[in-house]
């Protein structure tokens, strides 16, 4: 017998009472199952999003196309996190595919990475599972600190967009996983979240280049100090010898973790930069 076949048999209770105050789940679906275990503290989160039926967000693979879906039931004994069917409905899921699961609370995210390994459509049921996490947890969003430039930088950032012409603006900020640059004049037409961006290039010092694919964040318009579109973009296959490199780098020099806002030490920012490239 399969392991998918076992998925939708009567899972025999297990002794022993659950500790007071550990709150349980019903293991319960279109499918049958039936019983009711000890929830582990790293499911927590994923348990509370299935007692309050939240929505969340839910991507296929490394396409930009966002659905969403809710946690149906945590089978902790066969390791699977089953979940409802996609909306807007897709025919596009296949067992295999990777899934990334985000839930936003607080300024924190929820994120989780896994393959589908059944499809309830081939057991007669709704929804799909995939493998259990470790562990799910909230964490900031911005998972490296910031280190923000301001308009008036002097170093050149080099993007491009799928089938358009290289696009040149100014650095804003830059951490180990990304950075903000500024465009003159408006992109808007050419940029959706999530697109993959085939080029992302910028030198920090001579002995320091950035070069990489990067997927787009986020981005919007600006009219100060002239028209520009601003853009959030996340590297995606920086090279970890050269992350790291960045992440020293950043770490050596003179500018501070300052989120959106710009540097406040005296001096300017040219003299700033010139303080970071010697770092």
């Amino acid at each position: 017998m399969s392991l998918f076949d076992k998925l939708f048999k009567k899972v025999t209770h297990k002794a022993g009472a659950t500790k007071a105050g550990t709150p349980a789940i019903a293991i319960a679906g279109e499918a049958g199952l039936s019983a009711d275990v000890q929830m582990p503290d790293q499911y927590l989160p994923l348990w509370e999003l299935q007692k309050n039926r939240q929505l969340m967000e839910v991507k296929i693979g490394t396409a930009s196309r966002v659905y969403q879906s809710m946690i149906l039931a945590i089978d902790i004994e066969r390791g699977l996190l089953w979940l409802d069917d996609l909306f807007p409905q897709q025919l596009i899921l296949d067992t295999g595919d990777e899934i990334t699961l985000r839930h936003h609370r607080n300024g924190e995210q929820l994120l989780v990475r896994a393959p589908v390994v059944a499809l309830g459509s081939n057991y007669g049921a709704t929804g799909f599972a995939i493998e259990l996490p470790e562990f799910a947890a909230y964490t900031p969003r911005r998972s490296s600190p910031r280190y923000a430039i301001g308009h008036q930088s002097p170093l050149s950032v080099k993007i491009r967009t799928l089938g358009q012409e290289p696009s040149f603006g100014t650095l804003q900020d830059i951490s180990s996983g990304g950075l903000r640059l500024m465009i003159a004049g408006n992109l808007l037409p050419y940029l959706r979240h999530g697109a993959l961006l085939p080029l992302c290039e910028v030198n920090l010092t001579d002995d320091l280049q950035i070069r990489c694919k990067a997927r787009i964040c986020a981005f919007r318009m600006g009219r100060s100090p002239y028209r520009h579109t601003q853009i959030s973009v996340e590297f995606l296959d920086l090279e970890e010898e050269k992350r790291e490199a960045l992440t020293r780098f950043l770490c050596e020099s003179q500018f501070r973790s300052t989120g959106e806002q710009e540097l406040a030490r005296p001096g300017g920012v040219q003299q700033d930069l010139k303080q970071f490239a010697a770092a």
